[in-house]
């Protein structure tokens, strides 16, 4: 299994509800008008994270939507886009001068859980252990859980141990809530899709490929947390 889907997928996400063959044009008000006032494309990505990032940040009062969507022109990267800034976050990095052609919603996810643990499928993965994070040693009273990759990778990367990190696919055995905090901490909605259960999660499998981030992009990550945390500033709602 790969970390990303094929290019030959594409997705938009967006908080506007689209039926199946609709029209996404450039420019788009109802869609924010286009990253940094580019309103002569219209964004779209074959990186499922981005999507989801996008649909939960984008404006409007509706619940964030993810579309399939097949471009009617020729694909181009945002960075070709004249003055492009990146805005800091996963964003939808590729954009099209013509329309895309909606061709479904992203209704079914996978669920990911990051971990340095080694686990078999069928193993139930409950409350009850040492937190994987925290200078303190402390029993967590929840399991935690992602719809995005990239909040696993985190995950797997930052979790206390030895052993290299490990992405599974998980399957939650009762109700699971958005996890206080990373929701609305610092963007809108939930956009790395990390969620918390009492109950435990059912191991269905484990990802064997996926692109983790650098060393120095790591360390620079856990000098931040570590910061934070002598401040006061990193407290853990378990």
């Amino acid at each position: 299994m790969t970390a990303h889907p094929p290019v030959s997928q594409f997705y938009h996400g967006t908080r506007i509800e689209r039926k199946m063959g609709d029209l996404i044009k450039p420019g788009d008000t109802r869609d924010g008008g286009g990253q940094n006032g580019s309103t002569a494309y219209v964004f779209l990505t074959s990186n499922l994270d981005e999507a989801i990032w996008e649909a939960e940040i984008a404006p409007g009062d509706g619940p964030a939507r993810v579309y399939t969507v097949m471009p009617q022109g020729r694909v181009m990267h945002v960075s070709e886009i004249p003055g492009h800034e990146s805005p800091g976050h996963p964003a939808m990095s590729s954009c099209s001068e013509e329309p895309l052609k909606v061709l479904g919603e992203v209704t079914e996810w996978l669920l990911y859980h990051g971990t340095r643990a080694v686990l078999k499928p069928g193993e139930l993965l409950a409350p009850g252990h040492l937190a994987n994070f925290g200078r303190e040693a402390r029993t967590a009273n929840h399991v935690y859980l992602a719809r995005t990759l990239e909040a696993a990778i985190w995950g797997a990367e930052l979790a206390k141990g030895e052993g290299p990190g490990r992405i599974y696919i998980v399957e939650p055995t009762g109700p699971i809530e958005e996890d206080p905090n990373l929701t609305d901490r610092k963007f809108r909605g939930n956009p790395t899709k990390s969620y918390r259960s009492r109950d435990p999660l059912r191991i269905v499998g484990e990802l064997s490929e996926w692109q983790g981030h650098s060393p120095a992009r790591i360390q620079a990550m856990k000098e931040g947390l570590e910061r934070l945390e002598r401040q006061g500033l990193n407290h853990v709602d378990d």
